[in-house]
């Protein structure tokens, strides 16, 4: 082995469980046993966040908007406080019960289901922006579901062409801002909706109430497509809506039934 080369896309879940590709990763390994981290941040998602969804990537000064991070023969501190050490007594275990039989720091990150308890980053294969067209869409339109699929996108570093206009890196947030304002009024009217549909049925003695199972499921909806169409895993989904894996399949049992 000359070299090893491995990466992902570090992400984090905005607002309405939107997720937003905030920075790629990349692990380079050498025959002699050198390594280096490569850290890519995007700065242009990075700015459509709100502290109170992202305050940074630990190790990482941000401020000083470099292209890259890189870490030589050390582990940075984003790696160490997620990744076992070798020295761990489980470490082998945990190797097979996510699938390696060997240490690559960034598979294990995206293979593992446990979630970092200090912050909310998670770790994804790595995001290669593409250019999603959305044909015959009207300004006007307040389709919840159109609106979070364009902002899933714009989120995660794709540029959108919408009936001939282009949205990239130089209107995103623009955008981003103003298509989550739609989505946030589409939302409540939808809440309210729902909210009058069960006092309605209370005073009929028809609500028993609902399984006490938190999960979005306009996103839960739309990731199932994807994993049924083999864009995504379903341990890449579970993820995304921060629940476990054996809860991703009851909650799925749940809405087939």
């Amino acid at each position: 082995m000359k070299s090893y080369n491995s990466s992902g896309t570090i992400c984090v879940c905005g607002p309405f469980n939107i997720v937003y590709a905030v920075c790629d990763i990349n692990y380079h390994l050498n025959e002699d046993g050198s390594f280096k981290y490569v850290f890519i941040p995007n700065y242009s998602i990075i700015e459509l966040l709100s502290n109170d969804y992202f305050q940074g990537i630990p190790g990482l000064n941000l401020d000083l908007k470099e292209k890259q991070y890189i870490r030589e023969n050390k582990n940075p501190t984003f790696i160490s406080e997620r990744v076992p050490s070798e020295n761990r007594e489980d470490y082998y275990e945990l190797l097979s019960k996510n699938g390696l039989e060997y240490m690559d720091p960034i598979r294990y990150l995206i293979n593992t289901k446990d979630q970092y308890s200090g912050d909310k980053l998670f770790v994804i294969n790595q995001h290669y922006p593409e250019t999603i067209y959305y044909d015959n869409y009207k300004g006007h339109e307040t389709n919840s579901t159109m609106i979070k699929s364009i902002l899933s996108k714009l989120c995660m570093g794709d540029n959108i062409i919408i009936n001939n206009s282009t949205v990239d890196d130089s209107n995103r947030k623009i955008i981003h801002d103003t298509l989550l304002f739609l989505y946030s009024r589409s939302y409540e009217t939808y809440k309210e909706s729902q909210k009058e549909g069960i006092e309605k049925a209370k005073m009929g003695n028809r609500y028993r109430g609902r399984k006490p199972i938190e999960v979005d499921e306009i996103l839960f909806t739309e990731l199932l497509n994807k994993v049924n169409n083999k864009e995504i895993t379903s341990n890449e989904a579970a993820k995304k809506l921060g629940i476990s894996i054996d809860k991703y399949y009851r909650y799925k049992k749940y809405l087939q039934k």
